[in-house]
């Protein structure tokens, strides 16, 4: 994606046409004027533009763009994802380097952004190292109220991406006093930066301060255009609710499914969290109800995104010993998934079924439903699952009171503990 100034396009199509800068000025312009057209010196005004565009049969709109514009065209087809996936980094840093030799730093700098949020979701760490200090200096050249939280929140999402979610906090946290500085002129962002905060306390398990935060968010909700996101900002206030024993979680639980009630994944997701909550206080009937009801909406036309919902539900239904609802969902579980023929899938749903017959006392159809899900871990997956699964081969054997397969799988999980 070539970039070329008005001079550059009139000098490269003077020379393709083999006209002299005499032949093309005539007695319309001084050969002096055009060469410092030419070389970028000075501009022309419309008329000797027209003229040269007649003169060289080149059409006007594309001479008359110069390369601040050509930037923004290329903003605008990035934006639109115009660009195949193949090549957006090339072109990002291509627009950018035109960009600083121009010394539009306003570009640069959302070019940078751009660039910055592809390595971010790409998890390029090593990229985002060698531009972090030019991303710095171009902030800095560009220091509005926009490009603050433009780049605070870059950082906050990378951090984030990395773990390092104190870090991340703490520019969220920047970005909310810049937001407040000025009277919170723009609610809509505010309250998706205190969601975005919230999101990283629940992580770190800091409940009461997630809630706070997204109590922030819930006040300017209305700001917010897209009822996917209020949905969400709206299950994530319900499930913290639950969690802390608020009075009023279910209003905020049905709001989201008010919000969700046209996007079926959206909701059954909401559901099954929800579930998750309910078990945590201690609600189980409630957190069965809505476990159930998570996959009574999750369309079945996409089996794989079914299968791995239904996988997750059932997981949470073991991880809180309800043995017998689980296995009444396996069977299931384990049939769509072979029709899947997606290796992860399957591995999971026969590591689920071995369990959960072991729990109730079926060691030996469990045994070979662990083989079948170890056969697939060689297949597809990573030494951490791998050690798992060998502990719990283990266990399996100790309870079929075979000390020897017992003993023989406890050590090949010992010789990989540590190398993951």
């Amino acid at each position: 994606m070539e970039i070329l100034s008005t001079g550059e396009k009139i000098k490269r199509a003077r020379i393709y046409k083999d006209i002299t800068l005499k032949e093309l000025c005539e007695d319309k312009i001084s050969i002096s004027k055009m060469s410092c057209i030419e070389n970028s010196k000075i501009k022309a005004d419309e008329s000797i533009l027209r003229y040269i565009a007649s003169k060289l049969s080149v059409d006007y709109s594309y001479l008359v763009q110069d390369v601040h514009e050509e930037i923004i065209v290329n903003i605008g087809l990035i934006n639109n994802n115009s660009i195949r996936e193949e090549e957006v980094e090339e072109v990002l840093n291509h627009n950018i380097h035109y960009s600083l030799a121009y010394k539009y730093y306003d570009l640069a700098f959302e070019l940078m952004h751009k660039l910055f949020l592809y390595y971010v979701e790409h998890n390029k760490i090593e990229n985002i190292q060698l531009i972090t200090s030019q991303y710095y200096d171009l902030y800095q050249k560009n220091n509005t109220e926009e490009s603050t939280i433009h780049y605070y929140r870059d950082m906050a999402t990378f951090f984030l991406s990395i773990g390092e979610f104190n870090e991340s906090i703490n520019y969220y946290s920047r970005i909310r006093e810049v937001i407040i500085a000025s009277g919170i002129k723009n609610k809509s962002i505010y309250a998706y930066i205190c969601y975005n905060q919230s999101v990283v306390y629940e992580k770190i398990n800091m409940i009461n301060e997630s809630y706070t935060v997204l109590s922030e968010s819930i006040k300017y909700i209305n700001s917010i255009q897209d009822d996917i996101d209020k949905g969400e900002i709206y299950h994530f206030y319900a499930s913290l609710s639950i969690v802390l024993g608020k009075d009023d979680a279910h209003l905020y639980k049905d709001l989201a499914y008010k919000y969700q009630k046209d996007n079926p994944i959206a909701l059954a997701i909401s559901k099954s969290k929800n579930g998750k909550c309910y078990f945590c206080v201690g609600e189980r009937e409630k957190a069965i109800k809505e476990i159930l009801d998570g996959i009574e909406t999750f369309p079945v036309d996409n089996k794989e995104k079914y299968v791995k919902f239904l996988n997750e539900c059932i997981n949470t239904l073991y991880e809180n010993k309800e043995y017998d609802r689980a296995y009444e969902l396996i069977e299931t579980a384990v049939d769509m998934s072979i029709n899947t023929k997606v290796n992860e899938l399957m591995e999971e749903a026969y590591y689920l079924k071995g369990m959960i017959l072991q729990k109730k006392g079926m060691y030996m159809q469990a045994e070979m439903y662990m083989n079948l899900s170890l056969d697939f871990i060689f297949k597809c997956g990573t030494k951490e699952k791998m050690y798992k699964r060998y502990l719990n081969m283990a266990e399996l054997y100790y309870n079929l009171n075979e000390p020897k397969d017992s003993l023989k799988y406890f050590t090949l999980a010992m010789k990989i503990e540590g190398k993951f």
